[in-house]
């Protein structure tokens, strides 16, 4: 079974979701939390394991929002609106946790675990896990989380800028000089397969 893989809602329904949900509409919240609830916990994860720490400040995020709809603005990307939240709450959450050193943006990793069908074994496989391996230790954390949003979130350039607190030309050149390591090794749809189903 292929694993990692984050499923696609309609984001332009959503804008209306999110509308709805401000103006008091608790089955629209309803559907915002499950619509968006496992996006955010693997965003989440990226940054720290620790799975509680991340389940806490989902959850706070959303209590957080409830309290607050009727002030909240409008948005033409809830998805991005919520990420860009989560990753706030959790830098906010690890300034304040002691026993965490990495508190500035620039310093956050971007991490995961690697899952492999133990079923596909055959040769050529294992050769493309070789190269897909040796372009994530190419890429450093803000490669990684730049190529994530752009390619598995489906993000903007410019929504991406602001998740990495860079400017536009920044965002555009970070993600040009990650596909270029990427085709160095391999070719980029299979690595961004493999990223997906694998990268978890």
């Amino acid at each position: 079974m292929l694993k990692g893989i984050v499923l696609k809602t309609n984001e332009t329904d959503m804008i209306e979701v999110w509308d709805n949900f401000r103006q008091g509409d608790n089955n629209a919240f309803s559907l915002l939390f499950e619509s968006y609830l496992d996006t955010l916990y693997r965003y989440g994860m990226k940054f720290i394991h620790d799975e509680d720490f991340v389940k806490d400040c989902v959850q706070d995020l959303f209590i957080k929002l409830y309290n607050n709809r009727s002030s909240l603005s409008s948005t033409t990307n809830p998805k991005f609106y919520l990420l860009y939240s989560l990753k706030n709450m959790i830098i906010d959450a690890l300034a304040k946790n002691k026993r965490i050193i990495y508190t500035s943006p620039e310093n956050l990793p971007f991490i995961a675990s690697l899952y492999y069908d133990t079923e596909e074994n055959n040769s050529d496989e294992e050769e493309i896990k070789e190269k897909f391996e040796k372009v994530l230790g190419m890429l450093n954390a803000r490669q990684k989380e730049a190529i994530y949003l752009k390619f598995q979130m489906g993000l903007s350039y410019e929504e991406i800028s602001q998740l990495l607190q860079i400017n536009y030309q920044s965002a555009r050149n970070l993600i040009h000089r990650s596909i270029t390591k990427i085709r160095s090794i391999m070719d980029l749809p299979v690595f961004l397969i493999h990223f997906a189903y694998y990268y978890v």
